[in-house]
């Protein structure tokens, strides 16, 4: 059964996104739904009410203002209402992802506790639209894609080149064959890897 953690919440662009993961406290995608009254035409047909869902990405984090520009605090602050990319997988030894687009809020900045505690920050970023869920039986072996995450194998057992090497043999067939670029990857239990063009290799593409 999925538990939460060890996970990952990454917030940004591939290549440059903020990797939070080591800051969440607890974190939580829900949908909350709403339904509009039925409505009554002229030629006395009733049209049925439509229910839509707004979503968010809610929780607890301890806030980075020691990592400046690069960081999730500073960033809130000094762009708030920005749009940004988020992959969240509270298990990735079961490997379901949630992943679209957030809006980032200004994290709060002090404590309501007492001298000495963590600085930390309740947040709930609006998500936008519907959310993807890519359930860890989603994601296709023989098509294996960026960003595809993979519940672990018990023979893949660190992330490096013996391991790489066992890929193929498991199934793994990467897509496109060509090269990937910086930052690629896939993700296996925990393990990262990346298609060189030729052959997996260890890591997210350098």
């Amino acid at each position: 059964m999925p538990v939460f953690g060890p996970g990952t919440l990454k917030i940004g662009e591939t290549g440059s996104a903020i990797d939070v993961s080591c800051l969440i406290n607890n974190a939580i995608l829900s949908a909350s739904p709403t339904t509009s009254d039925p409505t009554t035409k002229l030629c006395g047909t009733q049209r049925q009410g439509v229910t839509t869902y707004a979503c968010t990405l809610a929780g607890n984090i301890d806030i980075d203002p020691a990592t400046g520009d690069t960081g999730l605090f500073c960033l809130s602050w000094a762009d708030p209402g920005t749009s940004l990319p988020f992959e969240f997988i509270p298990d990735t030894a079961d490997g379901t992802k949630a992943s679209g687009t957030l809006v980032v809020q200004p994290l709060d900045f002090g404590s309501s506790g007492t001298y000495g505690d963590d600085l930390t920050s309740d947040f709930e970023f609006q998500v936008l639209w519907k959310p993807t869920i890519t359930c860890s039986g989603g994601a296709d072996k023989g098509s294996a894609s960026n960003g595809d995450v993979f519940p672990a194998e018990a023979t893949v057992t660190a992330s490096d080149s013996t391991n790489a090497a066992k890929l193929a043999g498991l199934g793994y067939v990467a897509n496109p064959t060509t090269a990937w670029t910086a930052g690629q990857k896939i993700t296996i239990g925990t393990y990262l890897f990346n298609w060189s063009g030729t052959a997996w290799a260890a890591g997210a593409h350098a």
